[in-house]
């Protein structure tokens, strides 16, 4: 076995047995560490700890991971929300985060988490007189979504807001980098 397969890795991109049986060891291994994020390259593997992980996303991490690029420090579902926001102005073309995973796997809260992150990045473009505007922008999308849930939605054993439907969310930036609107359309 390869020492990368019985310590755990940050990015399985650099495992040295790649297969199934040694991916799934190795997000075992980062779980059992409460290591809920682990890379893929630049695809990031989230595994669901049906648990509040302590400061996991509060302020601080929002902070550390708008100054650092994707991969320079420890998995972080902010480090792709990072990255796509730099996108955005590095390349000045539309940026795409997609969420999937089996119901239960944590993808609305995934994306909730994204959308705080953008929200607070899109805070800081501003002027303090602007910045209430911005959060009330946040604050309806994160909130229409349990109302879009309770339409044609069945739940199911692993979770109350499940659905039959994808979610395709929208975010409008302006040119200084603050969120001006957004939308969420059910895509059946």
């Amino acid at each position: 076995m390869h020492p990368s397969s019985s310590t755990g890795v940050e990015d399985m991109a650099a495992l040295g047995d790649l297969h199934d049986g040694a991916i799934m060891h190795n997000l075992f291994l980062r779980y059992q560490q409460k290591n809920i994020y682990t890379y893929i390259g630049s695809i990031l593997a989230a595994v669901n700890p049906y648990q509040p992980i302590p400061h996991l996303y509060d302020r601080k991490n929002v902070e550390l991971y708008s100054r650092h690029h994707l991969g320079e420090i420890t998995p972080h579902i902010f480090a792709v929300a990072n990255e796509c926001y730099r996108s955005l102005w590095k390349r000045s073309e539309n940026q795409c985060v997609l969420i999937s995973g089996e119901s239960g796997a944590g993808k609305t809260e995934s994306t909730k988490l994204i959308l705080r992150f953008l929200s607070a990045m899109s805070q800081h473009s501003l002027e303090s007189t602007s910045k209430e505007a911005t959060s009330h922008v946040e604050q309806a999308l994160l909130e229409s979504s349990p109302i879009m849930e309770a339409f044609g939605n069945a739940k199911t054993v692993y979770n109350n807001n499940s659905s039959r439907f994808g979610k395709f969310v929208q975010l409008n930036f302006c040119q200084k980098g603050n969120i001006q609107g957004g939308k969420i359309v059910d895509c059946i």
